[in-house]
């Protein structure tokens, strides 16, 4: 309503001078708008607008929009932050009004469903980290140290539950298995080989030497195999930025690559923010 009133300022004015009828019903309130008047509603529209924006992109149901409501969320409360300070009064004491309100839902991170955040975690365009940094940014220490503790046991948990439902075929746990005991039997066979023909400086591979032994101390075979899917995915890069980039198409696309997140995701991505009109 002010976004279109502002638009008609002029009108508005000759309107009071041209019609005496509506000069005798706006005087029944104070009269019409005044010079501040519309000086405040340029004001306060940029800061409306981000809620109004806010609240039509939550509405929808016909894209997903679990994963971007934490990303609302928490950037309508760095805005009502940055308005606490403004020179105009009013809009002081509105966004001291709406912290207030903001801090009652949201500021206890104990009563937060971490679910929404995880829903971030499975965008590829934003993941843990991007995560992390928002906790951070708008929680105290011991507050975002508790909070991301949290979420990070609900996605190791959701995904080790899903893991648990995914049967892995045997050929393949059978075909691993073979690999690594043949790999370490290697290993040990060849660094054995190398210590007892030192003089054989022909026979000697520095880097399979190296490798042998790194993974004869440590007991740690470095393959993609031996990483979980969640935590090759994490390690990924992030994908590019796309006004036209579709979630749910990406993650279909990754069903070979992920099969336990990629169910995982078509489940978390599917749940609406609201069910019921958001006004």
């Amino acid at each position: 309503m002010l976004e279109s009133a502002i638009k008609f300022k002029k009108a508005f004015a000759c309107l009071l001078m041209k019609d005496s009828t509506c000069y005798k019903e706006l005087r029944k309130i104070g009269g019409g708008p005044s010079e501040d008047d519309w000086k405040r509603v340029g004001t306060l529209l940029p800061f409306l607008n981000i809620f109004y924006d806010a609240t039509l992109r939550l509405s929808g149901s016909r894209y997903v929009t679990c994963n971007s409501y934490v990303h609302e969320i928490h950037g309508t409360s760095f805005m009502i932050k940055s308005n606490l300070e403004d020179e105009d009064e009013g809009l002081r004491n509105m966004a001291k009004q709406m912290k207030s309100k903001y801090e009652k839902y949201y500021g206890n991170v104990e009563n937060i469903n971490v679910l929404v955040f995880v829903a971030v975690i499975l965008d590829p365009r934003r993941k843990m980290s991007y995560v992390e940094w928002m906790v951070k940014d708008n929680y105290e220490a011991n507050k975002a140290i508790l909070l991301i503790s949290k979420i990070k046991l609900v996605l190791e948990g959701l995904f080790d539950s899903y893991a648990s439902f995914t049967s892995q075929p045997k050929r393949t746990q059978a075909s691993t298995s073979t690999s690594t005991s043949t790999s370490t039997s290697t290993t040990s066979t060849f660094t054995q080989d190398v210590y007892r023909n030192r003089g054989e400086r022909e026979n000697v591979d520095v880097e399979e030497l190296m490798t042998s032994k790194f993974q004869r101390d440590t007991g740690c075979m470095e393959t993609s195999e031996s990483k979980s899917e969640l935590g090759k995915n994490l390690q990924e890069d992030k994908e590019a930025k796309n006004p036209n980039f579709d979630i749910l198409t990406w993650w279909k696309d990754q069903q070979k690559r992920y099969p336990i997140l990629h169910k995982m995701a078509k489940d978390v991505l599917a749940i609406p923010v609201s069910t019921v009109a958001s006004e």
